[in-house]
């Protein structure tokens, strides 16, 4: 692929370390563009539809761009035009519908977590939040889904999607996070951790994990 990419956001790994990620799996050519005055790239910044980041920004080789935002549109454009995908329409379709249940837990878990900081009783919050149906309902879904494509550290056959490495991201970022210890474990979570031990052992997602374009946090 010639194209060049951009991805457009706060110098944060936030929604955006989703795309970066899938762009590294990719080997794709791309950098990061870092929003600098917010106050005023949020109004003058081109093709910023909705007024929200991250934005995909391709330079094409024929010298036309496209200019692309919300995270699942972004992450589905590039894993289609990386072959991040499998051959089978049918199957590409259940890739579709697992990364929507997969998208809706991590909006869930994003949204607790930074609606609610700030209050006294934060930890307290969190803790009872990891007991919810929510987080239990949601981590059978994604256990089954798993285990039904044999537990092999992928979501369809034995090939990499993005999908897979959408969960690699949100095990990532939450195994450790102080306030949700216990979110992932090898009892109630095997398969997803599993996912997330074989995404780790790509070496180009290692070595974008080591580089200096991933932000600090």
């Amino acid at each position: 692929m010639d194209s060049k990419f951009e991805v457009f956001y706060f110098p944060i790994r936030g929604r955006a370390e989703f795309v970066r990620l899938v762009l590294a799996a990719a080997k794709a050519n791309w950098e990061n563009k870092n929003v600098t005055d917010w106050s005023k790239e949020k109004f003058s910044t081109e093709g910023l539809l909705y007024k929200q980041v991250p934005m995909l920004i391709e330079h094409k080789s024929s010298g036309k761009e496209l200019r692309l935002v919300q995270t699942g549109s972004i992450v589905r454009y590039i894993a289609n035009k990386f072959n991040l995908v499998t051959d089978c329409p049918c199957k590409n379709a259940l890739l579709d519908s697992y990364f929507e249940g997969l998208y809706e837990f991590i909006n869930g878990v994003l949204k607790e977590v930074f609606s609610n900081r700030g209050k006294e009783n934060y930890d307290e919050i969190l803790k009872e939040f990891l007991k919810s149906d929510f987080v239990k309902n949601n981590i059978s879904y994604q256990e089954a889904i798993l285990a039904s494509n044999g537990s092999n550290g992928h979501y369809m056959d034995d090939k990499l999607t993005y999908v897979d490495i959408i969960a690699y991201c949100f095990v990532d970022s939450y195994l450790n996070f102080p306030n949700l210890k216990g979110l992932f474990t090898k009892e109630t979570t095997p398969n997803l951790l599993k996912v997330y031990e074989t995404v780790g052992q790509n070496p180009d997602i290692a070595a974008y994990i080591k580089s200096d374009k991933r932000p600090a946090n």
